[in-house]
């Protein structure tokens, strides 16, 4: 029987939490609570992450009105 990893309590991100020129607003933050699943989803390990071009249309406010709210993370893997 496999064992269950540990889950890290926090994670590294690039975020926003305004609309611009993304550039300018995106930020690294090394220490973002690990998001807890609801009891209908899951958490998944995430091993390589990458932006696409309709992120920065994203980050532009381009989609606000049926996107996300702020702000946005992109959850990067955890290194442990």
């Amino acid at each position: 029987m496999a064992s269950t990893p540990s889950i890290p309590s926090h994670t590294k991100a690039w975020v926003y939490s305004q609309y611009g020129n993304i550039e300018e607003i995106l930020k690294f933050d090394p220490n973002v609570p690990t998001p807890h699943p609801k009891e209908d989803q899951v958490l998944i390990k995430v091993v390589a992450a990458a932006l696409n071009p309709v992120d920065s249309h994203r980050a532009l406010g381009h989609f606000k009105d049926i996107d996300s709210p702020l702000p946005v993370r992109f959850l990067l893997p955890s290194m442990t």
